[in-house]
Parts: structure tokens; C-alpha cells; sequence
């Protein structure tokens, strides 16, 4: 990966984690959340996937998921209590920026 790469993994995940703080409080579909994103273009599933894993990963907890074993793109996702302190910039993460 070069580094606009890793910048453009960095922003998804900010991304991820802006738009789970917009309907804090409610979980949504991980299909819901993937439209969401479509104004930064369409996310590949794969991609999506890296970055939910990277936020929900052991240490981070920033996120939670339901996951649907039998439509992995129908499973429940909200913000943790931690996911809400890297939102509002009370917490930093290396990986992830924020646009604020």
C-alpha cells in the first residue's frame, strides 16, 4: 500500500464511525451503512468489511456488530461508548481520520 492508500483506509474509517455517530442510539443494517458511504463512492464489500473489522478489533471496541451468518451485509452495527469518545475527538486512533 502506498501512502494515499493508507490515507484513503484511514478517512473510510472516519467515515464509518461519523455516520454510526449521526443515528447513535440506533442500530442500522451494515447495507444502510454501506449506502450512507455512497457519496464518497461505492465502497467494494471487502473493503467495508477490513474497516469494520479494524474499528470492532480487539483493543478498539469501537463499534459492536450482530453478525448475520447467512447475509453478512444484513447484520447490526452501532457505536460503542468508546466509538462515541473517538467521534467527538475525546480519544485519538492513528488509524483513523476524522474529518470532524
Amino acid at each position: 500500500m502506498d501512502a494515499l492508500e493508507i490515507s484513503e483506509v484511514k478517512i473510510l474509517r472516519g467515515d464509518v464511525i461519523e455516520k454510526l455517530y449521526m443515528t447513535y442510539g440506533t442500530d442500522i443494517r451494515i447495507a444502510a451503512l454501506r449506502n450512507a458511504l455512497r457519496s464518497k463512492g461505492l465502497i467494494p464489500e471487502e473493503s467495508l468489511k477490513k474497516c469494520i473489522f479494524y474499528l470492532g478489533g480487539e483493543g478498539k471496541r469501537y463499534i459492536h456488530v450482530e453478525v448475520n451468518k447467512e447475509n453478512w451485509m444484513d447484520s447490526v452495527i452501532w457505536l460503542t461508548p468508546a466509538g462515541v469518545n473517538l467521534a467527538e475527538g475525546d480519544i485519538e486512533d492513528v488509524g483513523v481520520i476524522i474529518d470532524g
